[in-house]
């Protein structure tokens, strides 16, 4: 895979935490985690989204920066991305976009604050969740993410819809 960043993150990270390094490096184990990347500015927002990711088993690293998610990259691709459209230091459905041009079919779900219509135009990524959410659309989103078949088009999960 080609370093998206300096290596010197790379190997700051590895040295964090070798044994998700290593279990992010062996996509052919039978014992690799399943790994979510969260790309959020917002700690609170970020860490509720962990815990409900883990409820789904999944091992969550968390970044609140987008250089920061191309180190993340670097150490293995994620089995789904969950992303802040707005983000103090760009467009994270920008980056979003990269990600998929490179590596297609990584499940994706935006979450954001932003306009209805801005929400509507990230339709296109995948299954968006409008700030703030219920727990059940923030589950339902992920599991849509994950299950849609290549080829569909995704859909929204706002507020309170069932």
């Amino acid at each position: 895979m080609r370093p998206l960043f300096g290596s010197w993150r790379y190997e700051r990270l590895r040295r964090m935490n070798p044994r998700a390094a290593a279990a992010t490096l062996d996509e052919e184990s039978p014992d690799a985690l399943l790994r979510a990347y969260i790309l959020e500015d917002d700690p609170d927002v970020a860490a509720l989204e962990a815990d409900l990711l883990r409820d789904l088993g999944y091992t969550v690293v968390s970044c609140r920066r987008i250089v920061e998610l191309g180190d993340l990259i670097q150490l293995g691709l994620p089995h789904l991305l969950v992303i802040d459209a707005t983000l103090p230091d760009g467009d994270g459905a920008d980056i979003t976009a990269l990600l998929l041009d490179a590596w297609p079919g990584i499940p994706v779900v935006i979450v954001s604050a932003a306009p209805v219509e801005r929400l509507n135009a990230l339709r296109a990524i995948g299954p968006v969740v409008a700030k703030p959410f219920a727990i059940d659309d923030f589950r339902r989103a992920v599991l849509g993410a994950v299950e849609m078949p290549r080829g569909q088009a995704p859909g929204a999960i706002a507020p309170g819809s069932r």
